[in-house]
């Protein structure tokens, strides 16, 4: 009985393993058909797909190409700073007044 668990144990880790090989890196991801894509003239690419369900709601999402995965090693700590830093206010809004505001309009 223990000779029949190792070897489904060993099976089941060399088709795991197995499966890595089969994927393709390189290839993109498929954009769903139903979302319609766009780029602005200041390079920002938005998305943007109906959705029936919740009913006259809107959802936003916001998605930054950065982060500490893509820092060089003299950069490190950047993108985590840069995220706190986006909460300290602005010209526009005293600190945390930003994220008051975006729960108020409901975001």
């Amino acid at each position: 009985m223990k000779y029949k668990i190792r070897i489904f144990g060993l099976l089941a880790l060399l088709l795991t393993a197995w499966s890595g090989f089969a994927q393709n890196l390189q290839d993109k991801l498929p954009v769903d058909p139903q979302v319609k894509v766009g780029k602005l003239p200041n390079g920002l690419t938005y998305y943007i797909r109906q959705n029936a369900k919740p009913e006259n709601k809107v959802e936003l999402r916001l998605v930054v190409n950065a982060g500490s995965i893509l820092e060089d090693d003299d950069q490190q700590g950047l993108a985590h700073f840069t995220e706190h830093m986006a909460f300290n206010g602005t010209k526009n809004f005293k600190k945390n007044d930003l994220v008051s505001y975006l729960q108020s309009i409901g975001v």
